[in-house]
């Protein structure tokens, strides 16, 4: 199992924002549904959100950080986005379909926190992914990391997410051919620079 990011303290702040008196209901469940005890309601929000971090936790932390460059602010979006997903409660046919529903509401709140706060410039990636197996390849992400967003955003839901072009199409609201036209600008992006920085000269 991967290892995930959030810290235990952002963790029990995450859950007392889940709580009855923070006002989230999800849609339509206070009218249809038997009522429930605070106690039970909050049990219940507690293991949903349980699973979703188990399950897409790291996959929307490294998205977040990847626009955002710091961990705090990464996790921040890490526990909106699910709290979103709380509220709105939606259904879906498959994982693939919750997981792109997710990655695309933690893209927009990453792009909204942007335009409030300065990217710091203290860089943690490497801190960050240190338990990543990718660590060898940190080099490449700096790289990637240097390119206009546009890029970097695909190329990072490419390559780290395993996202296919349709799937990024749907994440990003871009069409299809904008993204694999992204990509392969991104590719040609990053293949030069890894030449001349690292005298890198494999197919990326």
């Amino acid at each position: 199992m991967e290892l995930l990011l959030i810290s235990p303290v952002s963790w029990l702040c995450f859950l007392r924002r889940l709580l009855p008196s923070a006002g989230i209901f999800p849609a339509g469940s206070q009218e249809n549904a038997a009522p429930r005890s605070p106690a039970e309601t909050a049990r219940e929000r507690n293991r949903q959100a349980e699973r979703l971090l188990d399950t897409y936790g790291n996959h929307i932390l490294r998205l977040a950080y990847s626009y955002l460059h710091n961990s705090g602010d990464a996790e921040d979006v890490l526990q909106d986005t699910l709290i979103q997903f709380l509220k709105a409660e939606p259904i879906f046919e498959s994982g693939i379909q919750e997981k792109a529903w997710l990655l695309r509401v933690a893209a927009n709140l990453s792009k909204n926190r942007i335009r409030y706060n300065k990217v710091r410039d203290a860089d943690q990636l490497q801190e960050t992914l240190a338990a990543e197996e990718r660590a060898d390849l940190s080099f490449v992400w700096e790289a990637v990391k240097s390119l206009p967003q546009p890029y970097r955003e695909v190329l990072h839901l490419f390559y780290y997410e395993g996202c296919s072009s349709a799937e990024i199409s749907s994440i990003l609201g871009l069409k299809e051919a904008t993204v694999r036209t992204h990509l392969r600008r991104g590719r040609a992006r990053l293949k030069d620079i890894l030449k001349e920085a690292y005298d890198f000269d494999e197919s990326v």
